[in-house]
């Protein structure tokens, strides 16, 4: 082919191109249009029906003050966030998924908090994987799980007692990883100031975990275990409060 044929073949072919008409734009831009207008003005995506799943535990008048909030909201441009913020206000509740159903409908998945470990402290409280102190009513009453023992009444919902639960929490988490089973193995854990003791479960022995480092020293309380496991009988103490040494009677 010579230049200037492919040349006016290429003219052609963009001057095809350009023979769509504009008006369909426009066309396509009203129906968008009518489409936006009747999704948020008109009654048809009006809001009349609220379901929670889940949310058992939850107050009703709570859950009605919620449900009063979304009803006869555009199901289209409603947001959720302060439903959301109201359902989290409650220490139960880790987290609140809000769905659309067409074309009336929201359904609210609210996801309860999992006990971890038992806190005894004046009364026993069921604590979650974040240390938050699931309320009685939200409670499972498991007792098939470690006990934290050391922090005083007093000291719930204050500063050291957050801090005491955390690390509690924290050397729960550190044996998860681990591949160790705190329900089964772990008895008690007990804070006292800043010192951590546990308790063996089954064996009853006592394990003087210290004041920082944990992840090492449970690491090393691992290998410890590996060698008893092979004898009949466990110490009575293990202390790993040492940089390069265990002490075990």
């Amino acid at each position: 082919m010579r230049y200037w044929d492919s040349n006016g073949m290429a003219a052609r072919e963009a001057s095809h191109r350009r023979t769509i008409p504009r008006k369909w734009f426009a066309v396509a831009a009203a129906v968008l249009a009518a489409a936006a207008g009747v999704a948020l003005w008109s009654g048809i995506f009006i809001i009349t029906d609220v379901q929670f799943f889940g949310g058992g535990t939850i107050p009703q008048d709570s859950l009605k003050r919620i449900r009063a909030s979304l009803i006869g909201r555009n199901l289209v441009t409603v947001s959720f966030s302060d439903a959301r913020e109201m359902l989290l206000a409650f220490p139960e509740v880790r987290d609140a998924v809000f769905n659309r159903h067409p074309r009336h409908s929201v359904e609210c998945r609210v996801v309860k908090r999992e006990p971890v470990a038992l806190l005894v402290a004046g009364d026993i409280l069921e604590v979650d994987v974040e240390g938050v102190i699931i309320p009685r009513r939200a409670g499972k009453g498991d007792v098939d799980l470690p006990v934290i023992t050391g922090i005083g009444p007093r000291e719930i919902g204050e500063p050291s007692g957050e801090r005491s639960i955390e690390c509690a929490v924290e050397i729960l988490e550190l044996f998860k990883k681990l591949g160790l089973s705190p329900a089964k193995q772990l008895s008690e854990i007990h804070i006292s100031g800043e010192d951590v003791d546990l308790v063996w479960m089954g064996t009853g022995t006592l394990i003087r975990l210290g004041r920082d480092h944990y992840a090492s020293r449970v690491r090393k309380l691992e290998t410890v275990l590996g060698i008893l496991n092979d004898r009949e009988r466990f110490p009575s103490v293990i202390d790993l409060r040492f940089d390069r040494q265990v002490v075990v009677r």
